[in-house]
């Protein structure tokens, strides 16, 4: 614990605290272990060199000894702690340490308090992370604690806590003045963590089989529980009766990510030691659990033996069972199978559809009138004969307004509405998705890679920048005053076919078999679930206050992390526009996350895709945020429009008065002809 001597009577004081310790029957039992339950670890000293972390405050209140060092000669205190006992259960280690507080206090022989500077580090497995802490240099009133609170942990060895890896805390005080330094425990030195996963290995491996050589053996209907632990091999032996279809359906328990099972197919080995054929496939991810059914056709009776292949640094919980039946419809067969998987669009809609606006974009034909009326305006307003009040009380006013309204304005509005360089549409923002994803679902990505992309909101990164064109055809009021776009490709877009057309892309060949790839397999099951969220927060959000002038919308938004919403192994909306408040972000997450979702895929004669999504029932307009980043395409002036008509209309009332005002001169002036020729003759 300490790298200096004691005085003979503390040694003797020691000796003693290490027995009446170790004798306390509650010490014997602590258990130090991180848990999903448990992520509270206490510094504790049961004996001199004797340091440990246990779940509660144990050992002595504090330990403290007199220093004689100086600047000259200054004294390096080390403490070293260890779990124990050592980590029993596989623990997913959280991004963040919520709070480390070590109480460490020196006083001088005046009696001044000084805070001596100190190097922590936490050993986490294969991670290290190291903190260090700058030595006061005037006394303190107060003693303060060393304390981290939030601190982002370096995971870069692997976030997964594997069972018998160390946890290990180490920290070194260096003293350059004598006096009289302190260790304080009982509960005020302590870390705390808050452990997302966890899971003990001899507790969920329930039916473990031997091996491949000696299966167990059982019925085929029965229910089995177990679990793939590293590179196990779990086998039964069953026998097949008489049947049309034989069916094996197993279920796999969510797991983190990074700790996930492969899942091929399982080897059917017939007592003749061959495999036997490929069968259909349908796996069913609800972002729960994984459902794969593996359908045989009309076996030869006798006896069989199923074994599941597992890897290394893997494991996964699962149940498995069978049946025998005959042909017939089914969720598991694929006669349950629709021939299209379209986008459920409308889900995230809070508007009154029924009352939708419709939208244009800024077209050459009010433009070539306002020119036109323009020209014909100003040949009036120029001729000689115009009266001066016409002229500049209405035609020169309503010139400036036609052209401030009807030329500059949409002049300046068309050209808001082209597509800026560096923007993408939504088109392109699915294809940049896909190939997102797959290439993060490729053999050999980490896992933590893979976390984070499928996570990610829109596929965007924290740091990276949201620029996206939208062509909206009509908007839909809400209750609240504003309007919500409806966006219309996704009316008729089809999940199955986007994603099976980046499976081509990708040059992803099937096995002899007629089996897709485990990466195909992965990646589609990922697609269609990012997909339907990603789509689903994207019709939510588009929201503007004012009603909308234009068809064409902009979105520039930085994004940056926030928490995710959904379930360890697959996370979603880890990333929201630096716009969105945490708080909107997080109650929108909340009120709009479905209340399932299921991918099922089935790889049979024809490759099938089926979405199932029940929404929430409990999202409205509430939920959404405020103006984030949807700007519309704007002309020169907020109403343009308003403007042109009223030049127009200005135009038109002096063009009026002006042909009045000559048609009654010109009457007056042919009555004043016919009365001189009258007095002439």
């Amino acid at each position: 614990m300490k790298h200096f001597g004691f005085h003979q009577l503390r040694c003797v004081f020691w000796v003693i605290c290490f027995f009446s310790i170790t004798a306390h029957p509650f010490v014997a039992v602590a258990s130090a272990e991180l848990t999903e339950e448990d992520g509270d670890l206490f510094l504790s000293c049961r004996a001199d060199n004797d340091c440990v972390l246990t779940p509660t405050p144990i050992g002595e209140e504090k330990v403290s000894e007199q220093t004689f060092a100086n600047v000259v000669q200054t004294e390096v205190i080390t403490f070293e702690f260890v779990m124990d006992p050592i980590q029993q259960h596989i623990a997913l280690l959280p991004e963040m340490l919520d709070e480390l507080e070590i109480d460490f206090k020196h006083q001088t022989e005046a009696g001044s308090l000084f805070r001596p500077a100190m190097e922590v580090r936490l050993v986490l497995g294969n991670n290290v992370n190291d903190w260090s802490f700058d030595a006061s240099t005037l006394p303190e009133l107060a003693a303060s604690t060393y304390r981290l609170e939030n601190e982002p942990l370096d995971l870069s060895q692997g976030r997964v806590l594997w069972d018998d890896e160390p946890v290990r805390l180490i920290f070194s005080a260096t003293i350059d003045r004598p006096g009289t330094w302190e260790l304080n425990m009982r509960g005020s030195s302590f870390l705390r963590f808050n452990i997302p996963w966890s899971v003990d290995a001899t507790l969920v491996d329930l039916d473990e089989p031997s091996s491949t050589t000696e299966p167990v053996s059982t019925e085929f209907e029965d229910l089995h529980k177990g679990a793939l632990v590293g590179a196990d091999h779990d086998c039964w032996a069953f026998e097949v009766e008489t049947h049309e279809v034989l069916r094996l359906l197993v279920e796999w328990e969510l797991v983190p990510i990074e700790i996930e099972q492969p899942h091929p197919i399982p080897d059917l080995i017939t007592s003749a030691g061959r495999l036997s054929p490929t069968p259909d496939v349908v796996v069913d991810d609800d972002g729960e659990s994984l459902r794969i059914t593996y359908r045989w056709r009309a076996l030869p009776t006798g006896d069989y033996t199923l074994c599941m292949h597992g890897s290394p640094e893997k494991i996964q919980p699962y149940a498995w069972t069978g049946a025998f039946g005959y042909e017939g419809m089914g969720p598991t067969d694929p006669t349950g199978f629709t021939s299209a998987s379209y986008y459920p669009q409308g889900a995230a809609l809070v508007g009154d559809t029924d009352e939708p606006l419709p939208l244009n974009d800024q077209g050459f034909g009010l433009l070539l009138v306002s020119i036109m009326m323009l020209v014909l305006f100003s040949g009036m307003a120029l001729r000689p004969t115009t009266a001066y009040g016409v002229r500049f009380g209405l035609f020169v006013p309503g010139v400036l307004m036609l052209i401030v309204g009807g030329i500059a304005h949409p002049i300046w509005a068309m050209v808001d509405e082209v597509q800026h360089p560096d923007e993408i549409t939504i088109e392109e923002l699915l294809d940049m998705r896909l190939q997102q994803l797959w290439d993060v679902s490729a053999e050999g990505v980490p896992e933590q890679t893979l976390y984070t992309h499928t996570g990610a909101t829109w596929g965007m990164l924290e740091g990276e920048r949201l620029k996206l064109k939208l062509d909206i055809e009509e908007a839909i009021p809400m209750d609240d005053g504003r309007w919500q776009l409806v966006v219309p490709q996704l009316k008729s877009l089809r999940l199955d076919q986007v994603i099976f057309s980046q499976v081509f892309e990708g040059e992803t060949q099937q096995t002899q078999q007629g089996m897709l790839e485990d990466q195909t397999v992965r990646f589609i099951l990922l697609a269609g679930r990012s997909l339907l969220l990603d789509l689903l927060m994207l019709e939510a959000m588009l929201v503007v206050e004012q009603p909308p002038t234009s068809s064409v919308f902009h979105i520039d938004v930085e994004m940056v992390s926030a928490p995710s919403s959904g379930s360890i192994g697959a996370p979603a909306w880890s990333t929201r526009p630096s716009s969105v408040d945490p708080s909107d972000w997080v109650r929108l997450q909340a009120s709009l996350f479905p209340n399932r979702i299921s991918i099922s895929l089935c790889d049979c004669d024809l490759d099938l895709l089926d979405v199932m999504f029940l929404p929430s029932s409990g999202f409205d307009s509430q939920d959404i945020p405020p103006s984030w980043g949807v700007e519309g395409a704007t002309g020169l002036v907020p109403y343009g429009g308003s403007l042109m008509l009223a030049g127009l209309s200005l135009g038109l009332v002096a063009t009026y008065m002006e042909v009045q005002r000559k048609r009654k001169a010109q009457e007056l002036a042919e009555s004043y002809a016919t009365t001189s020729d009258v007095q002439w003759d």
